[in-house]
């Protein structure tokens, strides 16, 4: 359906788990899909707005989140020995945890949940790996552009 700027409204896709019955009490502190896209819009005007490199991410962001390729998981999930906040592909796939380990570090908020995406946005839009940067690089870039990463 189309939103007030008459774009498309872009779809999240939610991870099917057993973690997914999480009591109502913590649902209702995890961000929403509904606020999750709202603060993407928001997002992508201001990196857009900041132009240069802000505005090379945020049309990866864009493009990505307009054409469903969004994923939030409930939780973490495990690549190889280590747990994963969030993962991207070239072709503009991210996939994205709701929730760290609400055991350990507590419920992440919609800010983080956001910063996530810029982050893995960033992977692809400058095409950064371990061996060119890897995270330093990513989390560098989404700073400058005033993001909360």
């Amino acid at each position: 359906m189309p939103s007030r700027s008459g774009r498309a409204a872009a779809s999240f896709g939610i991870a099917s788990s057993a973690f997914a019955a999480a009591d109502a009490g913590r649902a209702a502190l995890r961000p929403r899909e509904a606020d999750v896209a709202q603060a993407l819009e928001r997002r992508i005007a201001a990196l857009r707005e900041r132009g240069g490199d802000c505005a090379r991410y945020g049309s990866v962001l864009e493009r990505s989140y307009r054409l469903g390729q969004l994923r939030l998981r409930p939780f973490m999930w495990r690549v190889g020995s280590d747990l994963a906040s969030g993962e991207s592909k070239p072709s503009g796939e991210m996939t994205l945890a709701r929730e760290i380990d609400a055991l350990n570090v507590g419920v992440r908020t919609l800010d983080d949940v956001v910063a996530s995406i810029e982050h893995e946005a960033a992977h692809i839009a400058f095409d950064i790996t371990r061996s060119n940067g890897g995270e330093e690089r990513a989390v560098a870039t989404v700073r400058e552009c005033g993001g909360a990463d």
